[in-house]
């Protein structure tokens, strides 16, 4: 490519060589046409002059040479015709007889002549072979004197004329080519500046300006080459405090953070890590399972990096996110889809007995720009004294609960013997109240029985095909006194080929749970609804009241363990029902959520189970 003061000489040298022919090519048409115009009114004019003289003396061949010796026309060729273009005299020298010379009246300017008196024509003469002017006039109406003008003469007139042009149009060229130098010139050196402050900023040295600008048409460039410098060096300044503040933050964490690559090798670590792991710190470009032997984290770090949704298959936040939409949770299942795009959680349990809670997450915002290739960072929690105490916590409340049964059925025991007895009705209405919260002291025992088991997860579920409105029909059975005491009942739509993977006493369970609940907050004389539908792997089972709701706030807290919401939903209870059914739920790889209010202005409780026919699928 040319460079542009090379393209500036040129573009110069190119519009003069076209000024330049164009104005000798019009100039010398336009003095040609100049001449031939002269030459004629030159010519008709002599031959005018001559053929007065010619009737004054009378027309004759030696007449007609003294006439061009006396009107000194050595060049030019006159001609002597009579009336019917017959040749009688001429003075052309080495022309043939005039009477072997054959008939002009077919000419032109003879024609002309005889028509009005004078023409005028340039052609070819066919006597002497060469390019003439001729003019012809009537001397009276018995002859025509004709002269012709060889052209030579004119024509070196002319080019002695275009000679001059040529000789101005070489010495415009020559200015142009000085112009179009000097021009380029000045250009580059003016550039030049603008040049290298440009560099200078490219090379990282934003302090550079451009302090003077060459010429106002650069004005603007030059605005803007200043502002961008600035811009740039606010940005840098930016950068530099962040990454100042970043590097601070990271070496002060107690947790400790892994900073990983757009191919998920290892770029940084900050100090809380490499005291963990200390082959972190002298890693880099290594991958996670050579520092932290653990599969588990590798293939967590694998299915973050990749995309959320793979050919062929949908994103689980995407199905999470339809579910949500048409049971009206939106934005629920927007959180969740973020969630899924963007974190992964696991426990990490190592050799040494150190339990780590690990967050993988990737950058946001990103996506705009088409960035899908950055890294991610994952934060390591150590949560081994968290978990120990936890243990102690289930074991704790397992003993206990186990050392409660004894004392409570013995309580029962005596208070059933105590109504049974023949004593005063006080006496016998001590016993009712001693028995009632006995029992609700044994429901409690066992709920939390049944909670520290599901904790714990020791052991596996057995999971077979189950039918979910079997597992409806135990739950109600159980219930059927409570609902029978509120005139309440349950309406199931469950497809008869509804089969999923569960363990048929704790689905019962969960259903049972469910329904309590719902019997206990729903109006009197209404209807628990139980319906159940197929979403990809999944089965979608919702538990449905007519109950006051709850509160948006509590949505989420309603599934942890002795939570109540007493001033909403109305009646107190021992707060594990809904705790347990979470655990079964997910102990089966499902999730459970509540909706309050649906888009009826109902209550509902939704979970999630594994279809059979997704299984086999799968």
């Amino acid at each position: 490519m040319l460079s542009f003061r090379t393209r500036i000489f040129c573009s110069v040298l190119v519009a003069a060589l076209i000024a330049s022919g164009i104005a000798v090519y019009y100039g010398r048409s336009s003095f040609e046409q100049s001449q031939v115009d002269t030459a004629r009114e030159r010519l008709l004019r002599e031959t005018t002059l001559a053929a007065a003289i010619i009737d004054k003396i009378g027309p004759s061949p030696t007449g007609l040479r003294d006439l061009a010796i006396i009107l000194r026309m050595p060049q030019e060729r006159l001609s002597l015709l009579d009336d019917s273009g017959n040749v009688l005299a001429d003075t052309a020298p080495g022309a043939q007889p005039v009477s072997k010379l054959d008939n002009h009246a077919d000419r032109p300017e003879v024609r002309a002549a005889m028509k009005d008196g004078q023409g005028f024509s340039i052609r070819s003469s066919g006597t002497l072979g060469t390019d003439m002017a001729y003019a012809s006039v009537r001397i009276n109406n018995n002859y025509l004197l004709r002269i012709a003008l060889p052209l030579a003469s004119l024509q070196q007139e002319i080019e002695s004329r275009v000679a001059v042009f040529t000789r101005i149009a070489i010495v415009t060229l020559l200015l142009s080519l000085i112009l179009a130098g000097l021009l380029s010139g000045a250009l580059r050196n003016s550039l030049a500046q603008m040049v290298s402050v440009v560099e200078a900023i490219s090379l990282g040295n934003f302090q550079r300006r451009l302090r003077r600008i060459p010429g106002k048409e650069f004005a603007p460039l030059a605005e803007a080459v200043n502002r961008m410098a600035e811009n740039i060096e606010d940005h840098v300044r930016t950068a530099a405090e962040q990454t100042a503040q970043l590097e601070s933050i990271l070496e002060t964490m107690s947790d400790g953070v892994l900073v990983l690559g757009p191919h998920g090798r290892i770029r940084r670590c900050n100090r809380a890590l490499a005291r963990e792991f200390p082959a972190a710190a002298s890693a880099l470009g290594a991958q996670v399972v050579e520092v932290i032997p653990s599969p588990q984290l590798q293939a967590a770090v694998d299915a973050a990096m990749a995309p959320c949704t793979a050919p062929g298959q949908k994103d689980v936040a995407a199905v999470d996110q339809a579910e949500a939409q048409a049971e009206g949770d939106t934005l629920a299942a927007s959180e969740e889809a973020a969630v899924c795009r963007q974190q992964r959680y696991l426990q990490l349990e190592l050799s040494s007995g150190q339990v780590m809670s690990v967050c993988i997450s990737r950058p946001t915002g990103l996506e705009h720009l088409g960035q899908t290739g950055i890294g991610a960072v994952a934060v390591f929690h150590d949560i081994t004294e968290l978990m120990r105490l936890e243990r102690v916590r289930r074991d704790f409340v397992a003993n206990v609960s186990h050392e409660l049964r004894t004392p409570l059925t013995a309580i029962q025991g005596y208070a059933e013997t105590l109504i049974s007895l023949d004593a005063s009705p006080e006496c016998r209405r001590f016993g009712e109240i001693i028995l009632k919260h006995g029992v609700s002291l044994s429901r409690m025992v066992d709920d939390l029985l049944t909670l520290a088991r599901l904790e714990g997860k020791t052991g596996s579920l057995d999971l077979s095909p189950v039918d979910p409105r079997e597992a409806v029909s135990q739950a109600v059975g159980m219930c059927r006194e409570a609902l029978e005491r509120r005139k309440c009942s349950v309406v199931v739509d469950i497809p008869e080929t509804c089969r999923v993977r569960a363990s048929l006493p704790h689905l019962a369970q969960v259903f049972r749970n469910l329904i309590e609940n719902a019997g206990r907050y729903a109006p009197e004389g209404s209807s628990v609804r139980i319906s159940a539908r197929e979403s990809g792997t999944d089965v979608v089972i919702r538990v449905v009241d007519d109950g006051p709701g709850i509160p948006k706030a509590d949505l989420e807290r309603v599934f942890e363990r002795f939570y109540q919401v007493e001033r909403h939903r109305g009646q107190a209870t021992t707060g594990l029902g809904l705790a347990i059914c979470k655990h079964i739920v997910e102990r089966h790889g499902g999730r459970i959520r509540a909706e309050s209010p649906t888009q009826d202005g109902s209550t509902a409780l939704v979970f999630t189970i594994s279809s059979v026919h997704g299984a086999a699928l799968s």
